[in-house]
């Protein structure tokens, strides 16, 4: 595994918190350059500060809204205009949603569709050529184990557009590994993030051993990207938890969401 990334770059969008947060922290002790992308520019700035006052890197911070298209071009030209190409992207922003899906509205349902998946891919085809031509690319995008689950009543998109993630990110690994460009699907379970801080008593009920820090996430995502992983579950739990999901029949999750989960108006 190379461990020599002084001077290179990395994109981190979701990067104000979380596990974007982390994996910035985990990127500049290693001597790799960021740019630093979410929505709260104070947020931003504050981790800038933090970081140059611990490192010595560059860091620029773009303030964006990935559930907006034309914001992905105005990332590419403005990290183009800086001379601050990636060799590193991680594609992290997120959120859930919890309502039904005929209760979350049509233009809600695709700024989730385009933060959580559309800005992945677009990302990823706007600077993979720079990857290309460098040599060189590392790509952590931060699925999850729902992309395992069957179909929940998140809104119904959820686990959908993690599935997409998971299966984006292995073929882009397949395509591009022989110019040595890496793709990692990371799939954490439960992880203490602003993401999960969000759900309220959901959170309480699920037992402590089966959440994960951050930090932990960060680095596993981290390193095993590094070892030319195109799939990394998160814990033994849950690679436990994505067997079982792989074992169970069909059938029998259907009875489970018939008798368990909540009735639909």
């Amino acid at each position: 595994m190379e461990d020599n990334f002084i001077g290179k770059n990395a994109l981190i969008t979701g990067a104000s918190s979380g596990i974007g947060k982390d994996i910035a922290y985990i990127m500049a002790e290693k001597g790799i350059n960021l740019i630093l992308l979410a929505r709260r520019k104070d947020n931003l700035v504050k981790i800038k500060e933090d970081i140059q006052a611990k490192f010595s890197i560059n860091i620029i911070v773009i303030a964006a809204d990935l559930s907006q298209i034309p914001e992905y071009q105005r990332i590419y030209d403005e990290c183009r205009s800086n001379d601050f190409m990636p060799d590193f992207l991680v594609n992290n922003a997120g959120y859930g949603t919890l309502d039904d899906f005929h209760k979350i509205s049509y233009e809600d349902h695709i700024k989730f569709i385009n933060v959580l998946s559309t800005s992945v891919v677009s990302l990823t085809q706007l600077f993979i050529q720079n990857m290309i031509n460098n040599g060189f690319g590392r790509i952590i995008n931060i699925a999850s184990l729902a992309g395992f689950a069957p179909a929940s009543n998140s809104g119904g998109m959820y686990t959908a557009v993690k599935s997409m993630v998971i299966k984006f990110s292995e073929g882009i690994h397949k395509e591009y590994k022989d110019n040595n460009i890496y793709c990692c699907a990371v799939c954490p379970g439960f992880t203490h993030t602003e993401f999960h801080d969000q759900m309220g008593e959901f959170k309480s009920s699920i037992p402590s051993f089966m959440w994960m820090s951050s930090n932990t996430v960060a680095k596993q995502a981290f390193d095993e990207t590094m070892k030319g992983k195109d799939l990394y579950i998160n814990g033994g739990i849950n690679k436990f938890l994505a067997f079982l999901m792989w074992l169970t029949p069909k059938w029998l999750t259907n009875l489970y969401y018939k008798l368990i989960m909540r009735k639909r108006p």
